[in-house]
């Protein structure tokens, strides 16, 4: 079905339910197909996701600030940066602060309430507002058009009886509210549209009444059929949507008295929350349009004009929402994102404003965060032309990973299966233990004449407060070596280490202490020998030329050899098995690699693991 066609027929939205004046859609889909799946699988969890979309391409140099980059960012937009003596610091992160009309989120942040993931994008971005909106749904390659989404086709899997059999005792309220009289194009399904849709008065009297006319039997009849079952269902929620609204008062008093209806529709949230709905997901719009062209700041004063008014709506709203929640008792169990289709370039218009560029940063509250910040202040050339750009620094996918096995009670091979490749998790949440996500400490080694020469790389080395070193003769019982205080403010930094031994096989892994709350977060081990072959593998050519790659092993692999090769962000980015392997193997890799850039090759045969930085010429 082409765009044009689907949004006439999903527009049909018929008699929403009011809720102080606003339009609630009681959708078994949310509208966006992403946001449908995570809805059904978290009724198991007892967890909520609040979505707040920020349509048209959010400035997120005027949100988060790059302040250590402030110099390059002047040169870029002199006539609308923030003045740097109005930029609201943040606790623990000399490189980044808020925009002032944010106080309100910057007091979350330092409460502990509040990530920042900086430079979220894919590859090879889309400008359009439509087409990158519809690439954020439907989590596709840029190059790639979907007629179908694919969180609509992994609910055509696991619910294959839907609609008929909902709602039921398990699972009796909405999988998604969506506050707005918009229906987007994703709610459509592998064959049908999902959306819950009336098209005249007289057709919901008849679905109140439970009479119908016959329908016809062909394509149309059972299109027909099955919004008529759409229908029911959705009446049957208004009750339970009505019945939580009126259970549950708003406990906060900081919701502002007019002017917000972000505000709004979030207090309508909460106060389902409250009431008891199931509903595991919910996603609000904010009013506001973020495509600022022209007019974003007012000359003279930039920290007022459009997008401060934006930004004030959103933390306003965002701060009530989250005092209401508290004070209900349910913060631990209740989580928000912000996101906008793409961000805007780095230099500014003549006319005040900005085009659209490429990354920028997506923020999550709540109380059950990793909090500070995940990855670097963005990279700001020393003159800004206008085609510089927000570098990516993580694929938006990253993060619905990290959702959906962290919040949403995911495996991680249910995870790849619905996004069709594995994107690699993101410190984002705390787990029910309080252990984080170990994914960015990376250990690397090599023993050499009764000597090993350990180095690990930190990715958010800001977030620590010391490092240990930890060593093991047996893969089990593991004892400190070294302990180190962090040694810089450097978003990502490596350490060295030298370790004497003669046992047979040596473990080792990395135990870094954080500052928050002194929780601990470990790297992968790696296991080195002390025989006379001294190393597991070497790989040669390194640099690594004309894409060709030997691997020499000092023992015989068992049986297969996998070999995968991650970026530093740790995607991966290449995997092969390889059989009936000797001595040494040798195989080419495509011309994608990027040059002058490292990565890490891992090697696995049986029980045995080695991994070695490459970098390519």
């Amino acid at each position: 079905m082409k765009r044009s066609e689907f949004l006439k027929a999903g527009s049909l939205a018929a008699a929403p339910l009011l809720l102080n004046g606003l339009p609630v859609m009681a959708n078994p889909g949310t509208g966006n197909l992403f946001f449908d799946y995570l809805g059904q699988v978290m009724y198991g969890c007892g967890k909520v996701l609040v979505i707040i979309q920020m349509n048209g391409g959010n400035d997120g140099l005027n949100m988060i600030v790059p302040i250590d980059k402030y110099s390059n960012l002047n040169n870029g937009r002199s006539n609308i940066i923030l003045p740097q003596n109005a930029i609201l610091s943040l606790n623990n992160n000399p490189t980044t602060g808020m925009h002032p009309a944010m106080a309100e989120l910057r007091n979350l942040y330092n409460d502990g309430k509040m990530v920042i993931v900086q430079g979220v994008s894919y590859p090879n971005p889309n400008f359009s507002h439509f087409r990158a909106t519809d690439i954020w749904f439907s989590a596709s390659d840029s190059n790639v058009n979907l007629d179908t989404g694919w969180l609509g086709r992994s609910l055509n899997t696991q619910y294959p009886n839907y609609p008929a059999a909902f709602p039921n005792v398990d699972m009796p309220d909405p999988l998604a509210i969506q506050i707005g009289s918009t229906t987007p194009f994703s709610l459509q399904g592998p064959s049908v549209n999902m959306g819950y849709n009336v098209t005249d008065p007289a057709a919901l009297l008849n679905v109140i009444n439970a009479t119908t006319d016959p329908a016809p039997n062909n394509d149309y009849g059972r299109e027909l059929t099955f919004l008529r079952l759409m229908k029911d269902q959705s009446n049957t929620y208004r009750v339970a949507i009505q019945n939580a609204y009126n259970a549950q008062a708003t406990q906060s008093t900081l919701y502002p008295a007019s002017g917000n209806t972000l505000a709004d529709q979030l207090k309508i949230v909460a106060r389902l929350i409250g009431g008891g709905m199931k509903t595991p997901v919910y996603i609000v719009n904010h009013p506001n349009s973020h495509d600022t062209h022209v007019d974003q700041v007012v000359a003279g004063n930039t920290t007022t004009g459009s997008h401060a008014n934006m930004l004030t709506i959103l933390s306003k709203a965002i701060n009530a929402f989250q005092n209401d929640i508290t004070l209900m008792g349910k913060a631990q169990s209740v989580t928000g994102m912000t996101f906008s289709e793409f961000g805007r370039r780095i230099i500014s218009n003549a006319s005040m404003g900005t085009d659209h560029g490429v990354a920028a940063p997506v923020m999550f509250f709540g109380a059950a965060l990793n909090p500070g910040m995940v990855g670097l202040s963005p990279e700001i050339p020393d003159a800004p032309t206008v085609t510089s750009q927000v570098p990516m620094q993580y694929d938006f996918r990253r993060l619905y990973s990290t959702i959906m096995q962290d919040w949403m009670c995911m495996t991680p091979a249910e995870s790849q299966s619905v996004l069709g490749s594995n994107f690699v998790k993101l410190p984002i949440f705390v787990s029910s233990d309080g252990a984080l996500p170990l994914e960015d400490i990376t250990l690397t080694g090599q023993y050499f004449s009764g000597e090993t020469r350990l180095s690990y790389k930190v990715e958010d080395n800001t977030h620590y407060e010391k490092f240990t070193v930890e060593f093991s003769s047996d893969g089990v019982n593991f004892s400190p070596l070294q302990s180190v205080n962090r040694v810089s403010l450097n978003g990502t930094e490596t350490y060295s280490f030298t370790h004497v031994s003669n046992a047979p096989k040596l473990f080792y892994r990395i135990k870094g202490q954080l500052l928050q709350g002194g929780r601990i977060k470990y790297s992968n081990t790696i296991l080195l020998r002390s025989n006379a072959r001294q190393q597991l593998i070497s790989v040669f050519p390194n640099p690594v030329e004309n894409n060709q790659i030997y691997v020499r092993f000092m023992e015989q692999p068992d049986s297969w050899v996998d070999i995968t090769i991650y970026d530093l962000l740790g995607a991966k980015v290449y995997y092969n098995r390889f059989t009936n392997v000797s001595g040494q193997l040798s195989f080419r890799v495509p011309p994608s690699f990027a040059r002058d850039t490292h990565y890490i090759l891992e090697v696995q045969y049986g029980e045995t693991v080695a991994r070695e930085q490459l970098i390519f010429r």
